[in-house]
């Protein structure tokens, strides 16, 4: 794709992110329901998340969907150029896993419980979030691996085999709420597992507003980076050359 392309997409990205995010913020403040009296939810404001959470969760799955492809064709092709986009979404994939991980940890303390059991430890021994814990640890040992590991080549290969390996918390994600009765998130895709998890129209709505307000956030971060990325190969090989 040309550089003015890319530009061109760069700043579309972003001024679609700020429109649909005041749209976000209409509907979740106005929109969906008002649970300030509702006897089964403890913390009406601490619900509000459930628009920010799981849109952040989906972002970073499809940054390390773009990790996944980028890693599979740099070790189909042993092309440098497959590494930066890999990178670039690695490091935007992993920031929005660790919004997820907090804003679910905050929201779910406060909501869900186990007789028993203290809030904190429901939430991690919930599969779903357990899975995406492993997502962030893995793409942590990824951007760790990177500065680690001297030489292009061999840091693009071995980057790529964690970017797949990691990426593997992604299917197993999603299956774990389709799957497992016991699992607490709600499924806004279809009736999941637990009948319990399902929320309404608004709710579900807005939900999947908020993961193309964040969709969009996502790729212009990428591209921003990558932009970034590009930069420095240049002023490498300009330093190269000059010495």
């Amino acid at each position: 794709m040309k550089a003015s392309r890319v530009d061109a997409l760069r700043r579309a990205t972003l001024w679609g992110f700020l429109a649909t995010g005041v749209v976000l913020l209409w509907l979740t403040w106005y929109k969906t329901p008002d649970w300030t009296f509702a006897p089964e939810v403890t913390a009406p404001l601490t619900r509000k998340l459930l628009f920010f959470h799981p849109a952040s969760a989906w972002a970073s799955f499809a940054a390390y969907f773009v990790v996944f492809a980028a890693s599979v064709a740099y070790l189909n092709e042993r092309l440098l150029r497959y590494d930066a986009p890999a990178q670039a979404a690695a490091e935007v994939g992993f920031g929005f896993n660790t919004v997820a991980l907090i804003t679910g940890t905050v929201w779910g303390v406060q909501e869900w419980s186990r007789t028993g059991q203290s809030g904190l430890a429901t939430v991690y021994s919930e599969p779903k979030v357990l899975v995406v814990l492993l997502m962030w640890f893995a793409f942590a040992a990824y951007l760790l691996l990177r500065r680690l590991t001297d030489g292009p080549e061999r840091r693009a290969r071995l980057a790529a085999i964690f970017g797949i390996l990691g990426f593997a918390g992604v299917p197993l994600s999603f299956a774990t709420s389709r799957l497992l009765q016991t699992s607490l998130h709600p499924d806004i895709a279809g009736p999941g597992k637990n009948p319990d998890a399902a929320v309404d129209g608004w709710t579900g709505g807005t939900i999947g507003w908020s993961m193309l307000v964040l969709l969009l956030l996502f790729v212009h971060l990428w591209l921003q980076r990558l932009r970034i990325l590009r930069l420095q190969e240049d002023l490498d090989r300009m330093e190269t050359h000059a010495h």
